[in-house]
This record gives structure tokens, C-alpha cells and sequence, in this order.
């Protein structure tokens, strides 16, 4: 059963970095000299890419002898997200823009995906509204033919701004029962930006939302263990 064996793995990697060298019989790893491995919100268009849009931006190769060893794969990265949003209003007209940024990532272990499969390293959504430019009511309520301020009444004006993030920028995937041979680890990262204004009068309110999503410095190291034997 797959938790039992997930079970050992993390025991195991409890005690990996405690002491490496306990129980890394084999290890490999791979890091981005400059931090130009992803830059902005989408990848170069002559990176290698998979069928979900993914680009691959670091890779290592282990070599195994011997009975199928489980892999602890470490992947960390910089990450950086930019958001902005922009409203105006007037007239009492709602103005909201949002932005949202997301870095996602998974790892390849000779092209099959490592457990647990995609991670959101880097996630936010930003959103901004404004409702200005409050509507003055006014009524000649003591008809004395003359309207005072005080018979007026304003509406409330209103702002409001939303952000929720999420990031995981170290994780450990795992790959199980791997044989003999020589093996290639891949990591993949997706980017990934969108932006939305919506307006209740285009004549009263306008808006503007920009993101983008970049990775800087990488690290990948790979490490061979001793899983549980039970399935």
C-alpha cells in the first residue's frame, strides 16, 4: 500500500538531512548559474516544453546498480511575482481590476512524473475596487423653497483590496522502485499571468491589471534511498 511507503520515504528523509550520508548512496544535482532559467511571465519559445506547457529548466542524471532504489528529489527556487492594479470611478460607479501570477512546477524521472505531481510554488491573486465619486441626494424637506446642505445626503464611497498568496519554494518530490540503469531527472516550471477590469459604467470608471511571474536561482539534487519494501 502507497501510504506505508510514503510513510518510510519521509522518515527516511527526516533522517537524510540529519546524515547524509547514512543513507544517500547515490546522489546527483543540478543549479542555474545566472538565475535566467524562466524570465518573466512566459518561457523562451525554443525551450524544450511538454503537452501541458510546462519548460524545462534544470536537469541532472543518476546512475543505479543493483535492486530498484526510491529517489528523493529536492527542487528549490527564487521566485518573483508582480502584480498591479489600477481603478478610478466616479458618479458612484464600481470599478474593479484583478491580476493574478502563478509559478507552477513538477519533476520528471525519465519522463515519468514524480509524486506528488504539479506544485504551486509561487501563487497570488490581487484584487482592487473602488466605488467613488459618491451621488449627492438632495430634497427641500422644510419647502422653504431653498435646499441647505443639511437636507443633501451622500452616498458611501467605497475601496477594497484583496490578496491571496501561496508559495512553496523548497519541496521534495518523490519517485519509487527505480531500477537499474541510468536516469535522467528533469524539472519543469510553468508561468503563467492573467488580468481582468470590469467596469459597471465604461463612461465613469476605468481600470488597468499587469503581473507577471519570474524565477531566479535553482538548485535540484537528487537523492537515492532505502524505501519500505511494502507496496
Amino acid at each position: 500500500m502507497m501510504n506505508s511507503k510514503l510513510k518510510s520515504i519521509s522518515l527516511l528523509i527526516g533522517s537524510l538531512l540529519l546524515a547524509p550520508a547514512t543513507f544517500a548512496e547515490n546522489a546527483a544535482s543540478a543549479f542555474t548559474n545566472d538565475g535566467t532559467a524562466v524570465i518573466g511571465a512566459a518561457a523562451v519559445r525554443a525551450a524544450i516544453t511538454d503537452e501541458e506547457g510546462f519548460t524545462k529548466v534544470l536537469s541532472t542524471e543518476l546512475k543505479n546498480s543493483g535492486t530498484p532504489k526510491d529517489l528523493v528529489i529536492g527542487l528549490s527556487f527564487e521566485t518573483s511575482l508582480f502584480t498591479e492594479t489600477v481603478v478610478a470611478s466616479k458618479k458612484g460607479t464600481k470599478t474593479t481590476a484583478t491580476a493574478d501570477a502563478t509559478i507552477e512546477m513538477k519533476v520528471y524521472v525519465d519522463g515519468v512524473p514524480a509524486a506528488p505531481g504539479t506544485v504551486v510554488f509561487d501563487k497570488r491573486t490581487q484584487t482592487l475596487w473602488a466605488k467613488l465619486g459618491g451621488i449627492l441626494d438632495c430634497d427641500d424637506l422644510n419647502t422653504d423653497g431653498i435646499v441647505s446642505f443639511d437636507e443633501c445626503t451622500l452616498t458611501e464611497e467605497e475601496i477594497g483590496l484583496i490578496l491571496d498568496t501561496r508559495s512553496a519554494h523548497t519541496f521534495n518530490f518523490l519517485a519509487y522502485n527505480i531500477g537499474s540503469g541510468s536516469h535522467t531527472i528533469e524539472a519543469f516550471a510553468k508561468l503563467s499571468k492573467d488580468g481582468q477590469v470590469v467596469v459597471e459604467n465604461p463612461d465613469d470608471g476605468y481600470g488597468t491589471a499587469n503581473a507577471s511571474a519570474t524565477l531566479g536561482k535553482g538548485t535540484l539534487s537528487v537523492w537515492e534511498v532505502h524505501g519500505s519494501n511494502t507496496d
